[in-house]
């Protein structure tokens, strides 16, 4: 008895497995058409009989004059005004679009309300004119601008007219405006904080197209500048608003045009340094630098304790000029410890001062961050550079989870002078760190103390899957059908019936 049951369910499951295989949907034939056949017989109707086309024997009554005048038909325009545009040079065939016209009929032909041409006969001389009295029309020949204007052949005695504007095309041409003054090709100067508006005001036919540029780049690229329909606007000028700026205007016709305006902004002068504190040692020579920005020019100078330094003995001054800003630096000669302290770069113009702090100290400068790299399992390296003449005693690491209270502190893997830089130390961390936001820090101590605290960076770790994980994905994925769904096999849901019975002959076999 055990045995049959055993057989019947091997046989069940084998059954549902394979049963999807073994079917095959039977090909339907699509019914047709009810109506195909009735159809079929009606293509041939049996009437070969040709019938005389009426037209080809008809009148044409709009081209007889003398049809249409015995007929007692009106005459008449098809239009009463309209438009032609031809390029320079090309030809203009200007037609006066009127039928029913007896013999009797007589068109005049005007120019800008001028008479040029009567009947058959032209009254002005122009070579390039030509009356065509048989097609009812006027034909230029190379056209020129001074052709532009309203033509209109007037009908007599009806009293009827059309109005014909030839439009010469012309290629662009542009000029740019401050308000109502033309300011192309000149130089316009602003204070910092002015609003500065120029109108580009093209000129052409078709009309052209207005497009604002810097030096190649597009006006929209640059910060607080907006342009719209040919107008640029800068609400508060800026010193980076101070550049060359040019419009162009192009219609297809010929070269487009440009203009060009520079644009002068005069500010106070802006002062900034890349080291607030300066590490230096007994006996040595510090330098200190400051960078600076202004227009009019502006004169740089040194103060310690509020008071201007002197040229010359301890010290030595001098100033370079870049292409975007320049620079002045203060050489300390053979520091000792009464020199260290607070030295002050300050900056000056008509419109204005400023100044910035630096420090001259034995300590080890704040660290500068250069940059970390991710590695497998979540490992972090953090790159570092220290500024001191004295070799550094410590170098901890100072990181946090973002919202954690706690710091937590590390020690280098790397700490070794740089080959090239005297006075330059390369720091690496090595942390391994759970998946998140983390802020890290780093101060530094030499023989004569500690650094100050390193800005804080932001560290993003991401998710990393291990190999077991990804391949495990991969998996499903290869399941994934074009729906997006996922199957285990193509023929899991028409089988699902025969294994749920397998399964419960299996059960009742069993209890």
């Amino acid at each position: 008895m055990m045995e049959f049951w055993k057989y019947l369910l091997l046989t069940s499951i084998v059954v549902g497995l394979i049963a999807p295989g073994l079917t095959k949907p039977a090909e339907t034939k699509e019914p047709k058409d009810e109506y195909e056949d009735e159809y079929e017989m009606q293509k041939d109707d049996g009437d070969d009989y040709n019938y005389p086309d009426e037209d080809n024997t008809s009148v044409d009554r709009s081209q007889n004059t003398e049809y249409n005048s015995v007929g007692g038909l009106e005459p008449l325009l098809e239009v009463l005004e309209t438009d032609m545009e031809v390029k320079p040079g090309e030809s203009a065939r200007i037609v006066c679009r009127a039928k029913n016209l007896s013999n009797k009929t007589v068109i005049m032909w005007y120019f800008e309300e001028n008479l040029i041409a009567m009947g058959p006969s032209l009254l002005i001389t122009n070579d390039r004119m030509h009356l065509k009295p048989s097609e009812q029309s006027i034909m230029i020949d190379n056209v020129q601008q001074s052709d532009e204007g309203v033509y209109m052949c007037k009908i007599l005695p009806h009293d009827l007219s059309m109005r014909t504007k030839l439009i010469v095309s012309r290629s662009p041409t542009v000029r740019i405006y401050d308000n109502m003054r033309d300011v192309s090709g000149s130089a316009r100067t602003y204070r910092e904080g002015d609003k500065i508006t120029l109108e580009c005001r093209p000129s052409g036919n078709p009309e052209p197209t207005v497009t604002w540029s810097s030096h190649g780049v597009r006006l929209d690229r640059i910060s607080g500048v907006k342009v719209d329909n040919g107008r640029l606007t800068i609400e508060r000028a800026e010193h980076h608003h101070a550049r060359v700026y040019q419009c162009l205007a192009d219609n297809s016709i010929g070269k487009p045009a440009h203009e060009s305006v520079t644009i002068n902004v005069h500010y106070a002068p802006k002062v900034s340094t890349h080291r607030h504190d300066v590490n230096t040692g007994e006996g040595y020579d510090a330098e200190l630098f400051c960078n600076f920005k202004s227009d009019p020019a502006g004169r740089s100078m040194w103060l310690r304790n509020w008071n201007p330094l002197v040229e010359g003995g301890k010290y030595s001054m001098s100033e370079e000029q870049h292409n975007h800003h320049n620079s002045s630096r203060l050489i300390v000669r053979k520091v000792n410890k009464s020199d260290l302290g607070v030295y002050q770069c300050q900056v000056e113009n008509r419109l204005g001062r400023d100044a910035t702090n630096i420090s001259l100290i034995y300590e080890p400068e704040t660290a500068h961050f250069d940059g970390y790299e991710l590695q497998p399992e979540h490992i972090v390296i953090f790159n570092w550079t220290v500024r001191s003449i004295q070799p550094l005693s410590e170098i901890s690491l100072y990181y946090q989870k973002s919202n954690d209270k706690q710091w937590r502190s590390e020690k280098p893997i790397v700490a070794e002078k740089h080959k090239e830089h005297s006075g330059v130390w390369i720091i690496q961390h090595r942390v391994k760190l759970s998946p998140g936001t983390w802020h890290a820090r780093v101060k530094s101590k030499n023989t004569e103390g500690w650094s100050k605290y390193s800005e804080a960076q932001n560290i993003n770790v991401p998710i990393i899957y291990t190999d077991s994980e990804d391949q495990l994905f991969e998996k499903l994925d290869s399941t994934e059908t074009s729906g997006g769904s996922r199957t285990f096999s193509s023929g899991f849901h028409t089988s699902l019936p025969t294994i749920f019975v397998a399964c419960l002959l299996f059960c009742v076999r069993w209890t």
